[in-house]
């Protein structure tokens, strides 16, 4: 491998990107059909569904890129351990990020730049999210007395340090998904929004049924069956999952609005069921040099044309990102809204999309943070999420960017399609916008 790349020429010209295809496991919610295994089983396993279903020769793979927002302590970087794991080429390099729920297109649109740079050819980029193994933690004080207890040299130094220990200061520290620096969970936040754009608990359940109303179509039409892998979880491999088990195609808004607010328990409208639940899965692709990838025998389905990541002040809009990476991903190719024929935008919770969308057909918003003149507008329905969201199929932090990408090509090549735009909100005031071109 070595040998070829120094006997090769020097740096090409800009190469262009594309995306040859991807794959998922099935999506889960936490601590149900996934709770004995782990993020390497579940990235290691669906990469391997993935080189399998492509017949890609994995000596041509340069690299492996995977997303995590919570990783587990043995397994930090998930992508190069399963590369090992797999028994893959030495030569394959590898890399895990945190970039919170945009952690995946990340990895893809890192794998895209160096394509274009000309410094990889083939590369491996996804996401995986085990929630049902967080890693626990202990406090501080817990902790430093276990570095103590294990450099006490004799048996009554241990008995004096153990004497003396508080019991409850054992007691771990549960995970919590809240903001480090204003202390406030997503769906706090995204209370907030929905108070600021009166976005109303009516129209938040309306958006989740037809999430899952839609969800439920593109499964009983097999539309994602050729993206779903069916995995066989440890320990015992008895039980095949090959299909997501959130969706709820017979949900309705009547049933939804007897759901129980779940973050301001007062006067809240976010729900379990408009907002998107804990959920285990991981999502591959494969992205590549369009020369190299018809030179290797691989047919790509699709161009990755341009990619954009924005922040916004934390509070107390932490999640409107979208509202400003989709305006600012179209105005740099020079797009309007009518000249894209597919829209993904994650679901994270519905009065945050309902909120992004309130924000594009705001003159103020617009103008302050856009420095337009009018509204930026709306998104059609009709293209949005036409196959379900995060809030039907699920939302595994480090794997949903990847799915979103799979999700969207596959869309479009089923609807003969030529643009999709994917937005993901995330922690910390981030966001990112993709624009993706059939071929």
């Amino acid at each position: 491998m070595y040998q070829s790349l120094m006997s090769g020429a020097k740096r090409p010209a800009n190469k262009v990107p594309v995306f040859v295809d991807g794959i998922r496991s099935p999506f889960v919610k936490s601590f149900g059909a996934f709770e004995d295994c782990d993020s390497l089983e579940l990235f290691a396993r669906t990469t391997d569904a993935l080189i399998r279903k492509t017949g890609v020769d994995v000596n041509v793979i340069d690299e492996i890129i995977a997303g995590c927002v919570i990783p587990q302590t043995k397994n930090p970087n998930v992508a190069k351990d399963a590369a090992m794991a797999l028994g893959l080429p030495d030569h394959i390099h590898g890399y895990t990020l945190n970039r919170a729920c945009t952690s995946s297109l990340q990895t893809i649109a890192d794998a895209a730049k160096s394509i274009s740079f000309g410094s990889s050819q083939l590369i491996l980029a996804g996401g995986v999210e085990c929630l049902s193994d967080v890693p626990i933690v202990y406090s501080k004080i817990a902790r430093k007395f276990l570095l103590k207890l294990s450099k006490a040299k004799s048996l009554a130094a241990k008995v004096q340090l153990i004497s003396n220990f508080p019991a409850k200061a054992f007691l771990p520290i549960p995970p919590g998904l809240t903001e480090p620096l204003t202390g406030f969970s997503m769906g706090e936040h995204a209370e907030m929004m929905a108070k600021i754009w009166k976005i109303s608990r009516a129209a938040q359940d309306q958006f989740a049924e037809s999430s899952h109303k839609k969800a439920a179509a593109a499964i009983q039409s097999g539309r994602f069956s050729d993206e779903i892998a069916a995995i066989w979880p440890a320990p015992k491999h008895a039980d095949c999952i090959d299909a997501d088990n959130i969706v709820r195609g017979d949900t309705n808004v009547e049933a939804l609005s007897k759901l129980r607010p779940a973050f301001d328990r007062q006067y809240g409208t976010i729900t379990a069921g408009n907002a998107s639940a804990l959920t285990d899965g991981a999502a591959v692709s494969l992205i590549g040099d369009e020369e190299f990838v018809k030179s290797i025998g691989l047919r790509a389905k699709a161009r990755i044309r341009d990619v954009v990541f924005v922040g916004v002040q934390p509070t107390p809009q932490l999640l409107i990102g979208p509202a400003v990476a989709i305006p600012l991903l179209l105005h740099r190719n020079g797009l309007a809204t009518d000249r894209i024929d597919r829209f993904e935008i994650h679901e994270a919770f519905a009065a945050q999309v309902l909120s992004c969308f309130a924000a594009m057909e705001s003159a103020e918003f617009c103008k302050n943070r856009l420095g337009l003149s009018k509204p930026f507008g709306s998104i059609p329905t009709e293209k949005l999420n036409v196959n379900g969201g995060a809030i039907a199929i699920g939302h595994p932090f480090g794997a949903t960017g990847s799915r979103l990408v799979t999700t969207m090509v596959n869309e479009l090549h089923r609807a003969k399609k030529n643009l999709g735009v994917i937005a993901i909100c995330a922690a910390g005031g981030m966001s990112g916008a993709m624009l993706i071109e059939a071929i």
